[in-house]
C-alpha cells in the first residue's frame, strides 16, 4: 500500500471531498490531504505548497480547469501528478486532459472509487 503522500482536493463540493478523503484513506497510509474549493485557491496554494497528488475537478466556482490549467499547474510543480475529477463525460474529456500531462481520469458514478485506486497504483506503485 502507498504511505505518506501529499494530496489536494480541488473541488467545489463538500461532499466530493469527504468522499474522496475516504477513499484517499482507504487506499494510502497516512496521507496527508488538503482540500481547496476553487481553481484560483488550488493554483495558489500550489504555488507555496509542494503536493504529490492532485484530484482536481473540472467544473468550479471562479473558474473550469482545462487542459492549459494542467500544463499551466506542471509549469509550478513539474513533479506534480494530476487526476482529473468531474461529472462531465469522461470519454469525450479524457484525452485532452492527458494530451497535457494529467495522469488519469476519475469520473464522478458509482465506479469512481475503484478508478481512484487504479490510479493511485498506477502511479506510486
Amino acid at each position: 500500500m502507498t504511505e505518506s503522500i501529499k494530496i489536494l482536493i480541488a473541488d467545489d463540493s463538500e461532499m466530493m471531498r469527504l468522499v474522496m478523503k475516504r477513499l484517499f484513506n482507504k487506499y494510502i497510509v497516512s496521507p496527508n490531504i488538503s482540500e481547496t474549493r476553487n481553481l484560483p485557491d488550488a493554483i495558489n496554494y500550489l504555488k507555496v505548497e509542494r503536493v504529490d497528488f492532485l484530484l482536481l475537478d473540472i467544473n468550479m466556482p471562479h473558474g473550469d480547469s482545462n487542459p492549459d490549467t494542467i500544463r499551466e499547474i506542471l509549469a509550478i510543480q513539474p513533479d506534480i501528478k494530476i487526476c482529473m475529477f468531474s461529472g462531465n463525460d469522461k470519454d469525450a474529456l479524457q484525452q485532452d486532459f492527458l494530451a497535457a500531462g494529467a495522469v488519469g481520469f476519475v469520473q464522478k458514478d458509482e465506479k469512481m472509487g475503484d478508478s481512484l485506486q487504479q490510479v493511485i497504483n498506477r502511479v506510486f506503485n
